[in-house]
């Protein structure tokens, strides 16, 4: 299969990236108003995003009891249960309608560390980490003296995020208490702290003697980040662990990365082993190779490690104490994600990035373009080019 570049996802933008507000005012959907934010009437749980960044250029949605979101493509195939050819041809019979939708531009705000003071205490948050997320204590409090981690005055976990010369510049937000009515199906709150330099996240170093091989470690949140350091932080090298509070949507935090600390010798991509997981390795990679032919990173390894996937991420293997995982190239994590999903699932886990959605999909529909190459050869011709 072709690659999926940055120019063949922004031929379709112009078209499923439209106003959802505008969409919901033309078909007469009932919602809420709240701030930026809409919550539909019928389903309160499916919130649309109207803000506009520099950042995020479109309106988007997330429909938390369901586990999708995305563009207005996505809210059309997800909430009104359109077929892809039917929604692209509603989307385009609407253009002129929804051309005229008002954009709700948002001065993103400075980040501000004095509005995340730590408290005195951080025993609410070291007993979620040991007895809900069976962290190691020590591991904790390594991080407690050296800044990265702080116990909010709410109870909440604080991941700081720091630039070059360690200075914080954002940082993560990890709730404490478990409440599902709340939070939903992940039981807690979970933010990234208002005016965090998105292009960073959370990380942190730990070096091993006699092995000066540069490596960078990616995983979609903190506590998956030292979950697996936690299992595997024994390996050798000059590693550098890097967290990006999501997948597919936060790609230029690793490219940004490159730019400001170096080259790695080899980029290690550990995200989930769930959909989402599974467009942010593709959409990582592609990029990646990008800047490979660009600046000729001729040298620079990339590895898929993944837990079993009978386990989501990390920390579910850390629960269950099942080390096992796979360290692969990208052929050969395309070759067994071909054989546990099937080539179709994956034709369509591709369809749904090109149309936009880099998030968790639905199930599997019998939509098939018979026209595209395998996922597997998509990688194979990767490895030709080089």
């Amino acid at each position: 299969m072709a690659a999926v570049t940055e120019e063949k996802l922004s031929n379709v933008d112009k078209l499923c990236r439209q106003s959802i507000q505008k969409y919901l005012d033309i078909k007469e959907i009932p919602y809420e108003k709240q701030g930026y934010y809409l919550r539909l009437t019928d389903h309160d749980s499916l919130v649309v995003d109207t803000r506009i960044t520099s950042q995020k250029p479109y309106e988007t949605f997330y429909w938390n009891s369901q586990g999708v979101g995305g563009n207005l493509y996505n809210f059309l195939r997800s909430y009104e249960g359109l077929e892809k050819k039917i929604a692209l041809d509603q989307l385009e019979k609407l253009a002129p309608e929804l051309a005229k939708a008002p954009q709700h531009h948002y001065q993103v705000v400075e980040y501000q560390p004095e509005k995340w003071p730590g408290s005195r205490q951080n025993q609410q948050m070291i007993n979620y980490f040991t007895k809900t997320r069976k962290l190691d204590e020590r591991l904790i409090q390594v991080l407690i003296k050296h800044g990265l981690i702080r116990q909010l005055r709410n109870g909440s976990a604080f991941f700081s995020w720091r630039d070059k010369n360690m200075k914080e510049i954002g940082g993560d937000v990890q709730g404490t208490i478990v409440d599902h009515k709340r939070f939903g199906k992940r039981g807690t709150i979970k933010m990234i702290a208002k005016g965090s330099a998105r292009e960073f996240g959370f990380r942190f170093n730990a070096n091993s003697k006699n092995d000066d091989t540069k490596k960078l470690y990616i995983f979609e949140s903190p506590i998956d980040m030292l979950s697996y350091f936690q299992m595997h932080g024994n390996q050798p090298g000059v590693k550098t662990f890097l967290s990006l509070n999501g997948a597919a949507t936060k790609v230029n935090t690793v490219s940004n990365y490159i730019t400001k600390f170096g080259v790695p010798d080899e980029i290690h991509l550990a995200l989930d082993t769930d959909t989402a997981g599974l467009k942010g390795i593709i959409r990582i990679n592609g990029r990646l190779e990008t800047l490979r032919k660009e600046h000729g990173w001729d040298n620079m390894k990339i590895i898929v490690d993944q837990p079993n996937s009978n386990n989501k991420d990390w920390n579910d293997a850390l629960k269950l104490n099942d080390k096992q995982y796979y360290a692969e190239s990208m052929h050969d994590f395309a070759n067994r994600k071909t054989k546990e999903l099937g080539a179709k699932r994956i034709r369509q886990i591709m369809d749904e990035m090109l149309a936009g959605n880099m998030g968790n999909s639905k199930a599997i529909t019998n939509e098939v373009n018979p026209q595209k190459a395998s996922f597997k050869q998509h990688f194979k011709d990767k490895r030709k080019e080089r």
